[in-house]
């Protein structure tokens, strides 16, 4: 019985770390990149070519004549890099794509977590104030999808062994938003 239950657990363990790991394309060289936002947003010349994992929204993307210019909102992030979409902004970076990036799937408001080596502090402004941007040059990236479900709050009424949901006025529920991949 012991066995079984170890068995079991052991099972439970492994779907549960399936769920939460970084995808390869936010692998890098290091074990642990740099991931904290005032961290990166105090570095300064003699930290180029660091290594940085972050993710937030999309604010906006530039496409160039040899690179895209990706403008993101930074957000707390999960170990599997996933962007915390409930959070409050940390604040805001750009991350330099080699080639052509469609605004299409690059879309504002689309969740995004990038692997780069840190280039720089760039300044620029967001709307009429003036901002120093960190800037990253992007090896690896992930797009995510936001999910939504509605979760339905109402309690069963149950009498004995018959249960059933009676409603008088309006029900209620909830819309939560889930970060996946796509």
């Amino acid at each position: 019985m012991k066995l079984i239950s170890t068995g079991l657990l052991m099972i439970g363990a492994l779907l549960l770390t399936g769920c939460s790991t970084l995808p390869d394309s936010l692998k890098g060289r290091m074990d642990q990149p740099v991931t904290e936002y005032p961290v990166v947003a105090s570095m300064t010349a003699a930290n180029q070519g660091e290594e940085v994992r972050m993710g937030g929204m999309i604010a906006s993307v530039e496409n160039r004549e040899a690179d895209s210019v990706v403008e993101i909102v930074a957000l707390p992030t999960s170990s599997a890099g996933r962007p915390d979409i409930g959070a409050s902004s940390l604040g805001r970076f750009k991350a330099v794509f080699s080639g052509f990036v469609d605004p299409a799937d690059y879309a504002k408001g689309r969740p995004i977590t990038v692997l780069g080596e840190f280039v720089e502090q760039q300044m620029g402004k967001v709307g009429g104030y003036e901002y120093a941007y960190p800037v990253l040059s992007v090896k690896g990236h992930q797009l995510w999808n936001i999910e939504q479900k509605v979760i339905d709050d109402d309690r069963p009424y149950c009498y004995g062994l018959y249960c059933s949901r009676v409603r008088v006025g309006v029900g209620t529920g909830r819309v939560q938003s889930v970060i996946t991949l796509p």
